[in-house]
């Protein structure tokens, strides 16, 4: 029979056999397994079993479930899967759990410190699941995909390049007007801009005359 070994918060490990259609997982009291841990949600998710398959659904909790390490909505799971419900950690077996927690044969779930958590798992980028991984089971959730943050300085810079390339266009522009107002100027005065300029600005200036008187 198929079973979860989870591993809790307070270090404790229950292993929980899949004796049902569907297993309810949270912190809500009438969960068929319960999860204190602050991060599950009450209704956190189900794992559904079948004759041949086992899926583990996520039912829109706030942390997410994950499948060795990627945030799924509906998954098959197969032997030694790595399943997280917010932050707790659970490992997914076809059959019973480990004999190590399995002296004691019973009916409803216990618990055990004889088994170590396992490893943190790295996530993933992106995971798919397509409807042959998931046996041709039709109706089955399409996998979320886990985008991460991109890392602090992983894209350039590109304001000061932006700054220098409006600059340019700015003295380009300038170039190109003034240009253009003296050919326009040399064709229509048959003259120089510069020069014409400076003789009418200081053409146009009066002139000072300065008599020294003689005593």
């Amino acid at each position: 029979m198929a079973s979860v070994v989870f591993y809790m918060e307070d270090g404790t490990t229950l292993v929980h056999k899949l004796e049902s259609d569907v297993t309810t997982i949270g912190r809500h009291p009438g969960s068929d397994v319960v999860l204190t841990c602050p991060s599950s949600s009450g209704r956190h998710a189900v794992i559904k079993t079948t004759e041949k398959e086992v899926f583990v659904q996520d039912l829109g909790s706030s942390n997410g479930t994950r499948v060795n390490g990627a945030e799924i909505e509906e998954a098959l799971l197969k032997d030694g899967d790595r399943v997280g419900f917010g932050d707790v950690q659970s490992v997914f077996y076809t059959g019973d759990a480990p004999s190590v927690l399995e002296e004691k044969p019973s009916a409803t779930p216990r618990y055990s410190k004889s088994l170590p958590p396992p490893a943190p798992l790295s996530v993933e980028p992106s995971v798919s699941v397509s409807k042959s991984a998931a046996g041709g089971r039709s109706g089955l959730s399409p996998v979320r995909r886990a985008y991460g943050k991109p890392a602090s300085g992983s894209y350039p810079d590109t304001t000061e390049s932006g700054c220098m390339t409006g600059i340019i266009v700015t003295g380009l522009f300038v170039v190109a007007f003034v240009v253009g107002l003296a050919m326009r100027h040399s064709k229509e005065m048959n003259g120089n801009i510069l020069t014409d300029t400076v003789e009418k600005v200081f053409g146009s200036m009066p002139k000072i005359k300065i008599e020294r008187k003689e005593e």
